[in-house]
C-alpha cells in the first residue's frame, strides 16, 4: 500500500537525487531548479509517494494556483512541465493506487481542481504510460494541449539531413559573410537582443528576468549554455539551451537582432547546435512550443522555421480535473 507525504525542505537531497536517477525526470522538476523562485511566489505543496517498505517511488511538484474562485493543485505552475516522476521499479498497479490518493489529498485540503503538466515523452528513458492510463481511468481530462518541435538528432547520419534547401542555400551564406557560432557566457548581452525581440514582436517580457537566469546559470553551470552567433565579435543572435537531462536539449530562448536579419545567423546556430548535439550523444533537439494561450493559438511562422530543419510535432499535454 502506498502512502504520500507533504515535500518539506529537509527532503531536497533526497528528492533531487530521485529526479536525478528516475526515469521520466529532467531538472525542472529538482527542487534546486523549483526553487529559485522568490519565497512567496507559490504555496508550495509538492508530494512524495513511498511504497510499504518505506522507500520512495515517486515525487509530484506542485503548488497552488488560483483560477478565479477555484484552488488548483498545479504541477507545477512555475515549469515548463512537473508530473508525476517515478522510479525504474514504479509499476501499473502503483499508478493506479497513486492517482486516488492524490486527489483525496486534494478534496481533504479543500483544492477544486487538479492539473498535472506531463513531461514530454522524448525526456523518458523508459516508457511511463502507466501514469496516463492511471489518470484517465480516474476520470482526468485533456486540459490543454500544446505542440512543439523537435529533432531526432541521434538518427541523423550527418547533420544536414533533412534541411529544406533553402535552409541550406542561407546556412553556406551565413558561413560566406563570416558568422561564427560560439558558446557565450555574455549573457547580458543577450538578454538586451532577447528583450527587444520580445518588446517589439509580441509586447511581452522575457520568463526570466536576466538576474535570474544568472542565477539558474550558477544552479546548473554544466546544464544551462548560450550558443551565439557573431559577426566581427558583435553578437547577432542566440539560443539558451536547458539540458533537461541526458536525452534531450531544449531550446528555451531563441532571438535575432533583427538590424542583422540578412545574414541568416539562426539559421547556422541552429545547424551547428544539432551537431554539437550529435557529437555529446543526445537523442533530440527540442525547439519548443509555437502554440499560443494554451494551444489555443498556432504559429505558422514558428513552425514552419523549425520544420525547415526536419523537426516535427511533439505533444505537452495535461491532464484536469474537477472534485
Amino acid at each position: 500500500m502506498l502512502k504520500i507525504e507533504n515535500y518539506n525542505q529537509s527532503y531536497q537531497k533526497d528528492w533531487d537525487g530521485f529526479v536525478e536517477t528516475s526515469r521520466n525526470g529532467t531538472f525542472m522538476q529538482q527542487r534546486t531548479f523549483l526553487n529559485y523562485h522568490p519565497t512567496g511566489r507559490f504555496v508550495d505543496c509538492s508530494l512524495m509517494a513511498y511504497n510499504s517498505q518505506g522507500k520512495l517511488i515517486a515525487v509530484i511538484p506542485a503548488a497552488q494556483k488560483v483560477e478565479g474562485r477555484k484552488r488548483v493543485f498545479s504541477s507545477y505552475p512555475g515549469a515548463s512541465h512537473g508530473g508525476i516522476i517515478v522510479d525504474q521499479k514504479f509499476n501499473t498497479s502503483d499508478a493506479i493506487d497513486i492517482v486516488p490518493l492524490v486527489t483525496e489529498y486534494c478534496r481533504s485540503n479543500n483544492f477544486n481542481a487538479i492539473e498535472i503538466k506531463m513531461v514530454p515523452r522524448i525526456y523518458h528513458f523508459w516508457p511511463s504510460d502507466e501514469i496516463d492510463f492511471a489518470l484517465r481511468h480516474y476520470g482526468f481530462s485533456i486540459g490543454n494541449s500544446e505542440l512543439a518541435t523537435a529533432l531526432p538528432i541521434k538518427e541523423l547520419a550527418k547533420p544536414s539531413d533533412h534541411l529544406i534547401k533553402s535552409t541550406q542555400r542561407n546556412i553556406r551564406k551565413a558561413q560566406r559573410l563570416g558568422v561564427t557560432i560560439e558558446e557565450s557566457k555574455d549573457l547580458a548581452t543577450y538578454w538586451d537582443i532577447l528583450t527587444d525581440n520580445l518588446k517589439q514582436k509580441h509586447h511581452a517580457q522575457p520568463t526570466h528576468t536576466l538576474a535570474e537566469i544568472i542565477d539558474l546559470t550558477n544552479r546548473y553551470p554544466q546544464s544551462i549554455k548560450l550558443f551565439a552567433a557573431f559577426l566581427q565579435g558583435k553578437m547577432v543572435s542566440g539560443v539558451v539551451v536547458f539540458l533537461l537531462n541526458s536525452r534531450v536539449i531544449n531550446c528555451f530562448y531563441i532571438a535575432n537582432n533583427d538590424n542583422y536579419q540578412n545574414l541568416r545567423s539562426l539559421e547556422l546556430l541552429f545547424y551547428s547546435l544539432i551537431n554539437w548535439g550529435r557529437e555529446k550523444g543526445y537523442y533530440y533537439l527540442d525547439w519548443g512550443i509555437s502554440t499560443e494561450n494554451k494551444g489555443l493559438m498556432v504559429n505558422q511562422g514558428l513552425f514552419k522555421f523549425k520544420e525547415k530543419f526536419g523537426g516535427r510535432g511533439i505533444l505537452r499535454e495535461s491532464y484536469y480535473l474537477d472534485i
